[in-house]
């Protein structure tokens, strides 16, 4: 009994072994086919929605989570195919657009060629600086030469169409895209200056190059010009110092009218110029309240001591680096600033480039002269104000306009002070076109050899607004009053008092509120 028992207990073993190895069998093949279900169900979910937005952070990020979930909708349940690029640009955009700040824009691969462009110095266009105020386009520096300036274009005139396309909600960089061409094609810009009616004006494209710096001496005075600040602008402008003090002027002017700004750098090493090393040319102010200072790092040059006054001439088209320049000199040396108050940009720029050649250009600084002062919206005033006659600031007008004897309308008085500069004495300065007028008009239009009738329109108009440009080429009245000053003809009461007799009609228009692009290297 006892062996039978004995032998009953090893088979009652050896089935509950049995039993154990079936169970982790099945529980191994249960493993494995759980396995295999989920890898199988994840793959047609993937090949199911493919367009799907990566939820990369979106447990930290929640901001995001709209974002995707948009992005996702369209592209699953658009009526048509959507351009997932084309939503992620935009996306991108209405973010920096959502700053509104018209110095911060996001730029394609094309955008990012042009702004390349524009800091060397040549592209393509008719030679205009633009900048976003609000909803507008304003022009904010026609440049030196150009054809804007050519056609007439001024500072403060607003642009509602390229080529009848209106530019209304549009940013500056797309605003360019339409403006600018090729070569001797013409464009045709709408534009409205102050509360004037809109007029068309065609402009005819040119290869610009922008000549940075420039130099000239005008009745012994040496007359710096600085047009914009690009790569290599210090080196020229060293060079034309070193030719003024090789010419032996005694006063030296530093132009810095409808100078825009560009890089910040580039200003920096050119208050190097006349600043000693290890001085502090401005300072930096982020978010936070804190302030880096921008030190000088070089030699200063040695020539810049070799003139007894130094003037610096700015005017409402003065932006930016030449607003840094110029705070500069005034809180470090004597230096005389004339002109008129300047545009008031004191923030800074920096760009972020992405793998693909698009680049995000963002506020990030503002920027504040040595003494701390903070310019923006309010400028630089001069100590010498020189304000421009009335001709520089007369209305646009169009060749398709009739203006004849009986009218009244605001153009008409810009074209009383035209004839008048232009030698046809006029003594009633209002709205009216009346018979003093019509015998002004005739009298111009039989010494340009044209039917006399009286009638500004047409080749009258066309003619007088070239024959006003050619004057204002040829009479730098703000120059001209500056070195009358330096050379001792007129105190400085009697030479702001002669700008102002000369400039009793039309005042300066005086913008609440302007921005301007402008880059930090």
């Amino acid at each position: 009994m006892h062996i039978l028992s004995e032998e009953n207990n090893d088979k009652n073993v050896q089935h509950k072994l049995r039993s154990v190895q079936m169970n982790i069998f099945w529980f191994i093949v249960i493993i494995l086919t759980t396995i295999i279900a989920s890898v199988v169900i994840t793959a047609v979910a993937i090949s199911n929605n493919q367009e799907r937005a990566v939820n990369v952070g979106t447990d930290t990020r929640t901001e995001f989570a709209k974002l995707y979930s948009v992005y996702d909708t369209l592209t699953e349940n658009y009526y048509e195919d959507v351009d997932s690029d084309a939503l992620i640009e935009s996306s991108i955009r209405g973010m920096v657009e959502g700053l509104e700040d018209p110095y911060s824009e996001y730029m394609n691969i094309d955008e990012t060629d042009e702004f390349e462009e524009s800091i060397t110095g040549d592209f393509e266009g008719i030679g205009a600086e633009v900048m976003q105020e609000g909803s507008k386009i304003i022009i904010s520096s026609p440049m030196k030469g150009s054809p804007a300036e050519e056609a007439g274009i001024e500072p403060g005139d607003q642009i509602l169409a390229v080529d009848g396309e209106s530019l209304e909600g549009m940013t500056t960089t797309e605003a360019v895209q339409l403006i600018r061409g090729e070569r001797g094609t013409d464009v045709v810009l709408t534009i409205q200056r102050g509360s004037g009616s809109p007029s068309d004006i065609t402009i005819t494209r040119d290869t610009i190059h922008i000549d940075s710096v420039t130099y000239e001496e005008i009745e012994g005075v040496g007359h710096i010009s600085v047009n914009r600040f690009q790569q290599g602008t210090t080196d020229e402008f060293s060079g034309f110092i070193d030719q003024a003090a090789e010419d032996d002027v005694d006063e030296l002017i530093v132009d810095f009218r409808y100078n825009p700004g560009g890089l910040l750098n580039e200003a920096v090493t050119l208050i190097n110029q006349f600043i000693e090393p290890d001085t502090a040319a401005l300072y930096l102010e982020d978010n936070q309240g804190n302030q880096q200072e921008i030190l000088t790092e070089n030699e200063k040059n040695p020539n810049a001591e070799s003139f007894d006054e130094v003037y610096i001439l700015i005017n409402e088209g003065s932006a930016s680096a030449s607003e840094v320049f110029t705070g500069a000199l005034d809180d470090l040396t004597d230096v005389t600033i004339a002109g008129t108050t300047s545009f008031g940009k004191g923030v800074v720029q920096r760009t972020s480039e992405f793998k693909d050649n698009s680049m995000l250009k963002y506020t990030n600084t503002k920027w504040l002269t040595p003494d701390k002062t903070w310019v923006q919206d309010k400028g630089i005033t001069p100590d010498i104000e020189l304000i421009n006659p009335d001709y520089y600031r007369i209305e646009l007008l169009t060749e398709d306009e009739v203006f004849a004897e009986g009218q009244t309308n605001e153009k008409v008085l810009s074209i009383k002070v035209a004839l008048d500069e232009l030698g046809y004495d006029i003594t009633n300065f209002n709205d009216t076109f009346d018979a003093e007028l019509t015998e002004a008009v005739m009298a111009y239009q039989s010494d340009e050899n044209l039917e006399a009738d009286g009638i500004v329109t047409g080749e009258t108009t066309t003619g007088i607004l070239s024959d006003i440009r050619e004057q204002i080429n040829d009479n730098d009245a703000q120059l001209n009053y500056l070195i009358d000053y330096i050379n001792g003809d007129m105190s400085i009461k009697e030479i702001e008092q002669e700008a102002r007799d000369n400039a009793p009609h039309i005042p300066p228009v005086i913008e609440d509120e302007q921005n301007l692009n402008d880059e930090e290297e």
